[in-house]
């Protein structure tokens, strides 16, 4: 199957939602995220890794899943990561929140905090800033130099893992740094695009033929915004553990009904 077959498979789910409702969207979103975390304790991954982290909050719902796995959460933007250190005890929780940008190499990196855009100013603390520049010639940045690090230098550890990537256009570095994790990786929702918001991005397509192209299966969606979105991959092996199936019906099933009945 092709990265645009399984793309246009995965779609089919948009009949569980009325997308001309912004709630609704809204609603697709939050059902993924619910079949992800249901995963979770399915795969039983010995790692999880949260990249754009931001408050660290899908990290914190991970652990109390995972009681045995590492847990790192990632947050490049240096303003999240000191605001959000100090409200979250990561350390009593058993959490890794590291100042870090996830990029295709190990070293010192510029990360371009979004300060405005077209549309208004924006705050230090917008979760939209990323590594890459917008495709928004109005677009003004405060550029800050953070630990870079490869995903694969992060985790030598662990035998499978599960990842959650949401990183505002910067996939293609991300996942370049990834090679010998994503052989292990069983779970993984990533947030991907269909236009391009950043320059040079990789778009959904070119995401899906990378993931699957190292074996993972893409197997829901939602449809939170018209041109961003988040995919769930699974490997084929996690497709074989016994809790795995299960949780997929019951989650798309709980979906349906809510589209059925309004609930």
């Amino acid at each position: 199957m092709t990265p645009a077959q399984a793309l246009a498979t995965l779609s089919a789910r948009a009949a569980m939602y009325d997308l001309r409702d912004r709630a609704a969207r809204a609603r697709s979103a939050a059902d993924l995220r619910k079949m992800f975390f249901a995963l979770l304790p399915a795969v039983a991954p010995d790692l999880f890794i949260e990249a754009g982290a931001h408050d660290g909050a899908g990290s914190r719902r991970a652990r109390k899943l995972l009681p045995k796995a590492r847990v790192i959460a990632c947050e490049a933007n240096p303003h999240n990561h000191a605001r959000f250190a100090k409200a979250h005890d990561f350390d009593a929780l058993n959490v890794e929140y590291r100042l870090t940008a996830l990029s295709d190499a190990d070293g010192p990196i510029t990360f371009k905090v979004l300060t405005a855009d077209q549309h208004s100013r924006q705050g230090v603390h917008s979760g939209r800033s990323s590594l890459m520049l917008r495709d928004d010639p109005k677009a003004e940045y405060e550029s800050v130099t953070v630990p870079g690090l490869r995903l694969d230098s992060l985790a030598q550890d662990g035998t499978r893992a599960a990842l959650w990537v949401d990183v505002e256009g910067a996939a293609q570095k991300v996942l370049a740094g990834a090679d010998a994790l994503l052989d292990k990786t069983a779970l993984m929702m990533i947030e991907v695009e269909s236009a391009p918001f950043w320059q040079g991005q990789w778009l959904v397509h070119d995401v899906m033929a990378h993931l699957m192209d190292k074996g993972l299966v893409p197997v829901a969606r939602d449809f939170e915004r018209k041109h961003q979105f988040n995919i769930l991959f699974l490997s084929p092996q996690a497709m074989t553990l016994p809790d795995v199936l299960p949780v997929l019906e019951m989650q798309q099933s709980l979906a349906r009904f809510r589209a059925d009945t309004g609930a």
